[in-house]
């Protein structure tokens, strides 16, 4: 990360992102907020073309460094190659997308459908990650990682940004972790705005890099990623955003995939969201956490809902979109 995630640029991204990502809906339920105990704030980002947080962070990134006529390489599960996808289309640039050989078909297609060049490759996300690096340096392309970049976080901050806006008071704010731009750009937005509220990051079991790395104060690698929830699946954490995520968030908690399969359901049957296993996981670490909230109220991002059909129908009992 070149310099700090700055509160004044998520302030000013607003005017870069283009306006299909901003402005997304604040779901409340009173059923979610009976079963939690607390007062649950939804930011729906889901509810644009992309269907996901990433592409406020990957638009703002495009819009900053001018693509057109340029080349760039990422990795990706198949959220943010759609975020820099649709960046780099509008900037009249190109995106070279290397995604896991089992990442999301739904998520595959739609990278293609915005035009990226999509290339399988790598076992699971840090493979696709090691495969991009090495085709950057080998055709001379420019390689952008997702967390790496403070435009990316900042563009995600505005999604907090828009909370506090709106005059919303909030006790706690609980994000999933994947590379760690959204849970940083959150984060540095509230300890700017809304110091009070705490903000939780959450990883999966099957993939805990993070939350090992968190907790020990250094980068610790795992040689294992395995979980439903693909957008937070990572083994190797990047050490500019390890850094970034030890002063600004208050806690990371780790989940099983069960509680996150039980939060995606409990989203479902009782406010009617579908949702990705990274959103089921945020639930997952607000009913563990259920007590600490009881009367509060706390707000987590509904990141995406790309869901292929057999997942809707295996996990939620649901048919095709």
């Amino acid at each position: 990360m070149t310099r700090p995630i700055s509160p004044d640029r998520i302030a000013k991204a607003h005017e870069l992102i283009d306006p299909v990502f901003l402005g997304t809906p604040v779901v409340e339920s009173a059923a979610l907020d009976r079963a939690l105990g607390c007062h649950l704030v939804v930011k729906d980002e889901s509810a644009n073309p992309i269907g996901s947080f990433k592409g406020r962070g990957a638009d703002h990134f495009a819009a900053i460094y001018g693509l057109k006529g340029n080349e760039i390489v990422c990795a990706s599960a198949g959220n943010f190659g759609q975020g820099l996808a649709w960046g780099a289309r509008r900037q009249g640039g190109k995106v070279t997308v290397f995604a896991a050989t089992g990442a999301s078909p739904v998520k595959i297609a739609r990278m293609r459908e915005l035009g990226a060049n999509v290339i399988l490759e790598g076992a699971d996300f840090d493979g696709a990650n090691a495969a991009a690096k090495s085709y950057g340096n080998k055709h001379a392309i420019p390689y952008i990682e997702d967390a790496a970049h403070p435009e990316v976080a900042e563009g995600a901050g505005t999604i907090a940004r828009e909370l506090t806006e709106a005059g919303l008071k909030l006790d706690a704010m609980i994000v999933p972790v994947g590379g760690g731009a959204l849970i940083n750009g959150i984060a540095v937005w509230l300890k700017h705005a809304s110091p009070g509220t705490r903000v939780i990051g959450v990883c999966a079991q099957g993939a805990p890099a993070y939350a090992l790395s968190y907790a020990a104060g250094h980068v610790i690698e795992t040689p294992t990623c395995e979980t439903i929830a693909d957008g937070i699946a990572v083994r190797t954490p990047v050490a500019a955003s390890l850094e970034t995520m030890r002063r600004v968030v208050d806690e990371v908690v780790v989940v099983s995939d069960m509680e996150i399969l039980d939060g995606m359901r409990m989203l479902h049957r009782t406010a009617g969201l579908v949702v990705e296993g990274t959103v089921g996981a945020a639930i997952a670490a607000l009913v563990r956490q259920k007590g600490k909230w009881r009367g509060k109220t706390v707000a987590i991002p509904l990141c995406g809902n790309n869901l292929t059909d057999e997942q809707r129908r295996t996990w939620l009992g649901i048919g095709p979109a």
